[in-house]
């Protein structure tokens, strides 16, 4: 029995039970990486609810193999035997009567009043669920709220938001009204992050090349959000590139253990492992149109290292959690941040034997996308949200992924023009950017200003200095209302012993506030953030958690509320 929880995990589990317990008839989110163990939170969300007598839980997804995976991490991590059902026609099963049923949505949609009463519903992989209208999710999670109206339905998922809705949380019709905790890809990967509590590495990193040869997609057409998969397929077979990709493959992947290759369709993908079997890498393929039993027998010869390449169309994208993939390649492209993302995901998992993943595009996705710890959902000024993800470029030389500031390639040495207006910023990541860690920094003056902004209130401008030009600043809201005026007046107090309440009274008296010798500052978002202020005879000044202003909580146009 393995029942230890990761710091995360744990503070999920919490998150979860403190949101459902005091937001009594709200459904909640826990978002968690491609292969931070959802699995393992689940199994302890299970145990947490059989503490209460005749409590029933429910899990359902959308995919057999998930099914299976859920229920075997249960039954591992109990010494004891417990009362679990499936609820699938692919695994052959209907049970209905135990505490604990995991069901496929696709045998239980027309089902509801079969299972019954459950307190609690988990669904992973949520984000898959409909924004709007019926569908087999949203018939049956109605009548399940017939059967037990203070049913609470929870969320699982690595991606809370779609393509063209943003959050799962937001919209008319939003299932769910809350992420209730969120776990990042940079923190599981980085020991030394500071959100990090066991200073352990929980995922592996991804290192990318862009293939030389790529699909041609100026002819390939949208519909609703997505390329047209016909049209896809289509640029994906043309002027040999097949043959041209396979070759790459192959000198790419020679020393990988474990490769994973998504197609643009089933005659692609056909077509691609024959001609990868032709120059001598073993492969095998998955895709709807084959029957199940040789898709779970090339699954499990994969898993078990009979042949280092497995081809899908669209299959493998969820739910495959074979640990040793150490390359992923892209021989589709996509619109989607979502499903782009869960692409990379298969390669996130630690293994004893490998030290990365390396991810290999045939379709310009990088280029579009960019890391996929950079996704992120952004609020618009009409109060609704939109995908934001950071775009890279390629080196014309060397084909090598780099962030769009960078002027000269850190990997062949190539300059880009100079008429490339980015600051010269080096980056040595693709698919997943770099976290840095804050520094802190000397301060050699601190100057004190109005800042005037049209229909604003004046603040009081701070700026750092650092030598003699280069400074960060600060902007304190004391004329303003609410969350940013809590903040000035906080600032206020660390500074002053005196009543401040106006730009005027602080520049009247600002010769005699206390300034720090050195401020920590954190390049990592947008902007750069002042995170801390140290002082010669006090302790440094960190802004308390509770009330820190976050750069995604700031209107981009607003920067004064930029507290610290």
């Amino acid at each position: 029995m393995n029942l230890k929880l990761r710091y995360y995990q744990q503070q999920a589990l919490d998150r979860f039970f403190d949101y459902t317990l005091n937001n009594r008839g709200k459904h909640p989110v826990v978002v968690l990486p491609t292969g931070s163990g959802k699995s393992l939170l689940q199994t302890h969300i299970v145990k947490k609810m059989l503490e209460y007598d005749n409590t029933r839980v429910l899990l359902i997804t959308h995919q057999k193999e998930l099914i299976k995976q859920n229920a075997e991490e249960l039954v591992s991590n109990f010494d004891v035997n417990i009362d679990y059902g499936i609820y699938s026609a692919g695994i052959k099963r209907r049970d209905t009567r135990n505490r604990i049923i995991f069901a496929g949505i696709q045998s239980a949609y027309k089902k509801a009043w079969d299972l019954g009463w459950f307190d609690l519903i988990l669904i992973d992989e949520c984000h898959l669920l409909p924004h709007k209208g019926e569908g087999m999710y949203r018939s049956f999670l109605a009548e399940m709220a017939k059967i037990n109206p203070n049913v609470v339905i929870g969320g699982l998922t690595a991606t809370a938001y779609r393509m063209t809705t943003g959050l799962l949380t937001e919209g008319e019709g939003a299932l769910f009204d809350d992420i209730c905790y969120e776990a990042t890809i940079k923190e599981l990967i980085d020991p030394g992050h500071f959100k990090n509590i066991d200073k352990t590495q929980y995922l592996s990193n991804i290192i990318s090349k862009n293939a030389v040869n790529k699909a041609d997609l100026s002819n390939v057409h949208v519909r609703g959000g997505e390329y047209i998969p016909k049209e896809m397929q289509e640029a994906f077979q043309k002027d040999d590139l097949v043959c041209k990709a396979v070759r790459e493959i192959k000198e790419y992947t020679t020393n990988r253990k474990k490769i994973l290759v998504f197609t643009a369709g089933i005659d692609h993908c056909e077509e691609v492992c024959k001609k990868m079997n032709a120059v001598g890498l073993e492969s095998r393929y998955i895709h709807s149109k084959q029957s199940d039993e040789i898709n779970e027998k090339n699954i499990q010869d994969f898993k078990d290292g009979k042949f280092k390449h497995i081809i899908n169309v669209n299959v493998l994208t969820i739910g495959f959690n074979e640990k040793a993939i150490d390359c992923i390649v892209l021989l589709r492209s996509t619109k989607s941040p979502g499903l782009y993302y869960q692409m990379l995901g298969r390669g996130l998992r630690l293994h004893p034997d490998k030290k990365d993943c390396l991810a290999l595009d045939f379709g310009s996705n990088i280029l579009l996308h960019g890391p996929i710890d950079k996704i992120e959902i952004r609020k618009k000024k009409d109060g609704t949200s939109e995908i934001h993800t950071a775009p890279e470029k390629e080196c014309p030389e060397c084909q090598s992924l780099l962030h769009l500031s960078v002027m000269e390639c850190p990997d062949c040495g190539y300059l880009f023009p100079q008429n490339d207006k980015h600051e010269d910023k080096a980056s040595n990541e693709d698919v997943l950017s770099v976290w840095k860690k804050p520094e802190e920094i000397t301060v050699s003056e601190v100057t004190y200003n109005r800042h005037r902004k049209k229909n604003k209130p004046d603040s009081l401008r701070v700026d750092y200095y650092i030598g003699n030009f280069e400074k960060y600043s600060s902007w304190v809201c004391l004329e303003h209302e609410g969350f940013a005026k809590q903040k000035a007046m906080q600032w206020v107090k660390t500074v002053t012993d005196l009543q401040i309440t106006t730009v005027s009274e602080a520049l009247d008296s600002c010769k005699d506030f206390d300034t720090p010798s050195k401020i920590t500052v954190d390049r990592n978002g947008k902007f750069p953030n002042i995170i801390n202020y140290i002082y010669e005879e006090k302790e440094s000044l960190t802004p308390p958690e509770e009330t820190y202003i976050k750069e995604e909580d700031i209107d981009n146009e607003d920067i004064e509320s930029l507290l610290f």
